[in-house]
């Protein structure tokens, strides 16, 4: 009796072992580091940029022409960078450098960076 006492006693201490050692793993400063990181990158995530129409600045012109990246407006020539925002009068953006018009009269409202047009609001026709 005494020795399967003692068998039993094992198999508690064993299983306690066991159970200890597995939560040491899952509680493990690199465990816990993993899951700072994750949600570090979560609380990092960027949100796209969206057209803001009160910025100061803002000009008034007419686009002629726009092809490859460029944009004419009242004969002047300006570029789009490539997170250039652009959108028409209902707020649907647009791709400033897939922009291809040629001989049109476009209103636009526009701002800019230098030289480059940081958002601009093609107002086409209805």
């Amino acid at each position: 009796m005494a020795e399967r006492h003692s068998h039993q006693s094992m198999r508690g201490t064993s299983c306690a072992g066991l159970l200890l050692g597995a939560a040491a793993l899952l509680w493990s400063p690199a465990t816990a580091a993993q899951g700072t990181v994750s949600q570090a990158l979560q609380v990092q995530q960027v949100q796209p940029r969206t057209m803001d129409r009160t910025l100061e600045g803002m000009r008034k012109g007419v686009l002629t022409r726009a092809m490859d990246g460029t944009a004419w407006i009242d004969g002047r020539t300006y570029t789009f960078p490539a997170d250039a925002l652009v959108e028409n009068q209902s707020g649907r953006q647009l791709q400033g450098k897939d922009l291809r018009f040629d001989d049109v009269q476009y209103s636009v409202e526009y701002w800019l960076d230098g030289n480059q047009i940081s958002q601009m609001v093609i107002y086409f026709p209805e």
